[in-house]
């Protein structure tokens, strides 16, 4: 049997970091949340107590490198001999073999667990960027610390807005009216309804910009713009006072009226 040493690399050596994602929706962006994350973790054996092997197991020298940890090769290049030290396969640089490897970890003084951390978002975090946890890593060796878990974090925009960086984008309906007359209108943020102004004459796909409803800006001051793109909504039936007022309109204006409904599909495909 094998198993770790405790021979002459005993040097401490940190654990590796361990990567994971979280994904959250827009709302936990905005605001922050703390959210549970489960997962599947190395951890340092608790029967041997990282060392790989029960405390009373036979112990003896490793041929392979004599006890040294380290082993030496020696290669023939077109510059002459070249000496080469690794660390020794056999006992994997401890210098000392056990007859006995530990039960429960089979000798690699880790086993793996089911592990559930709570983690605090900060808000304003967007798509792809990584929240570090110290010490929630891999265990370290011959006493060394923890390594540190990487979260990834994905963030679910949902299907009202668009983000780019900290402002974010939104198409709202107006009415005909509204557009033609001008109208204040109320639009839904993420923390909330504002309400914006729709000027006289707006035209369909005119975008306006309404300061600081955006995204908060990560662990900084202020947050983004939203941006309103609007789409003027032209009904899809008029009842008879409804179109003799849009035919009075249009003659008005100096258009040729088709009775026959040919103006008022004139109109909606203009939008």
């Amino acid at each position: 049997a094998g198993g770790r040493g405790g021979g002459r690399d005993d040097r401490p050596r940190q654990g590796q970091d361990l990567r994971t994602g979280l994904t959250i929706d827009l709302e936990e962006a905005f605001h922050g949340a703390t959210k549970e994350l489960s997962l599947t973790r190395p951890t340092a054996c608790d029967t041997c107590e990282g060392e790989g092997h029960p405390p009373d197991a036979d112990v003896r020298t490793c041929p392979q490198c004599n006890g040294r940890g380290q082993v030496q090769q020696v290669q023939q290049t077109p510059l002459g001999r070249v000496q080469q030290t690794s660390t020794c396969p056999r006992c994997e640089g401890g210098g000392e073999l056990y007859g006995e490897d530990c039960s429960d970890c089979g000798g690699d003084g880790a086993v793996r667990e089911e592990a559930t951390l709570s983690v605090e978002i900060p808000a304003g975090i967007r798509s792809g960027q990584s929240l570090r946890m110290e010490g929630e890593g891999a265990p370290g060796e011959n006493g060394g610390p923890n390594g540190d878990l990487l979260i990834e974090v994905d963030v679910d925009v949902g299907d009202r807005f668009e983000r780019d960086g900290d402002d974010l984008h939104v198409n709202e309906a107006v009415s005909f009216p509204q557009a033609v007359f001008g109208d204040t209108v109320e639009v839904e943020t993420v923390d909330g309804s504002v309400e914006m102004d729709v000027p006289s004459g707006t035209q369909s796909g005119e975008t306006f910009r309404l300061q600081g409803k955006g995204m908060p800006r990560l662990r900084r001051r202020g947050r983004g713009d939203l941006y309103v793109q609007v789409a003027v909504v032209v009904p899809e039936s008029l009842n008879d006072e409804q179109r003799d007022a849009l035919e009075a309109f249009a003659e008005a204006g100096g258009e040729d009226v088709d009775v026959g409904g040919g103006f008022f599909e004139k109109l909606k495909s203009s939008f």
